[in-house]
């Protein structure tokens, strides 16, 4: 449990505006003539800890259907399944996250009502989401450290949601109603505490000039209001700024920033960087007392982090590569953490094919640091892993 726990905060990482989320395109590409997607994938892999290796194994089921009922209405239904180990047989083996089901209605062509669970996502970070208000108790199983996976794979908060459009602009409403109180580890449980563990509601309004903007304000039953702001705007002409902030008050006033800029070639290379910050996490003096404390300390601190996903130390950077046409159909994607704390990092490379139906992959993954440090704590200090993905 522990390596899930430090997977989680290390990865912990927009909103209804898609063209600033960082997305599955390979997914969107496969179905972007159907309403429906499904797909099966196989990873194989070996992880290397001080205690030696071992073999891993991975089988995953994606559903996803998006489909009109009536003229005004729609259906919305997305699930995943993921085996982990040689085998299904054991429950323990398998976690199922239901991402999506909702129904929309367009009553006209500016406006829409969902009620149902929708992942709704917020910010325009690339690797951590200040605004990102319902991300927490969102993600029930790791794939992948890549951040667009994270969002993309989690399961969404049942909710009834609002949107007004116009000509440049857009206000969403939304509100999600307590369902539970604790979360469901079960393999096939809804969730229904993980995902709706409080009331809560939403109103964000969104701007498409110059600079793109969008005004967040959040709230629920267990904290005062919070507030968020997302910001994108053209350097030039290859290069994109950006900046996502959230603010709250936790015994004072705390902030939490994700700010920086990405640069793409004229060969559709794009590199980029950010900086990263949350002034509710521990600093330098704070964490180091954690880590020479009692360890059930250390490692609740870390649960309940993974459980918000936010940082666990004050400062980060991460500097991510994309190339999606280093030759014909072959994608080349990295990144790389650093903790400006604790010095550790984390490095992640892909390569994928894309075939018509079938991609082929190979990941490695890259932990270093000292044994309590953010990214030293994970048991796998390199890991590589071959995946089979098939379209259907």
């Amino acid at each position: 449990m522990k390596w899930l726990i430090a997977l989680l905060c290390s990865a912990a990482i927009a909103s209804d505006q898609d063209a600033l989320l960082l997305a599955d395109q390979t997914s969107t590409e496969k179905v972007a003539n159907s309403d429906w997607y499904l797909s099966v994938e196989g990873a194989w892999g070996k992880a290397r800890s001080d205690k030696g290796s071992e073999n891993t194994q991975r089988r995953s089921l994606d559903f996803r259907l998006d489909t009109a009922l009536t003229a005004d209405w729609r259906v919305v239904l997305a699930d995943r399944l993921d085996g982990f180990g040689p085998g299904w047989q054991e429950p323990e083996s398998k976690v199922n996250t239901l991402k999506e089901a909702y129904l929309s209605w367009q009553p006209a062509a500016d406006m829409v009502f969902d009620f149902g669970r929708i992942n709704t996502r917020y910010g325009v970070g690339l690797g951590y989401n200040p605004s990102d208000f319902f991300k927490e108790g969102a993600v029930r199983s790791v794939v992948s450290v890549a951040p667009a996976s994270l969002r993309e794979n989690r399961q969404g908060s049942v909710m009834l949601r609002g949107q007004k459009l116009w000509s440049g602009g857009a206000l969403t409403a939304l509100y999600s109603p307590k369902l539970a109180n604790d979360p469901d580890s079960d393999a096939f449980s809804p969730d229904w505490g993980g995902s709706n563990p409080r009331h809560r509601y939403l109103l964000a309004l969104s701007r498409n000039d110059e600079i793109t903007s969008q005004f967040i304000l959040f709230g629920d039953t267990d904290a005062t209001v919070q507030l968020g702001l997302n910001l994108t705007g053209l350097l030039n002409d290859a290069t994109v700024l950006h900046a996502e902030v959230s603010t709250a008050s936790e015994g004072g006033r705390v902030y939490r920033l994700a700010s920086g800029l990405t640069w793409t070639s004229e060969s559709k290379l794009s590199l980029s960087f950010e900086y990263q910050y949350d002034g509710g996490a521990k600093n330098a003096t704070d964490w180091e007392a954690l880590q020479k404390g009692p360890l059930q300390d250390y490692w609740r601190y870390r649960t309940e982090s993974q459980s918000r996903q936010t940082l666990l130390t004050r400062q980060a950077t991460m500097v991510s590569a994309r190339w999606p046409d280093l030759i014909p159909q072959l994608e080349l994607t990295a990144l790389w953490r650093h903790d400006l704390i604790d010095r550790s990092d984390m490095a992640w490379a892909e390569a994928r094919y894309h075939f018509k139906t079938v991609d082929i992959a190979w990941e490695f993954q890259l932990n270093r640091g000292d044994a309590l440090s953010q990214y030293g704590a994970l048991p796998e200090k390199r890991s590589s892993t071959l995946l089979l993905k098939y379209f259907f």
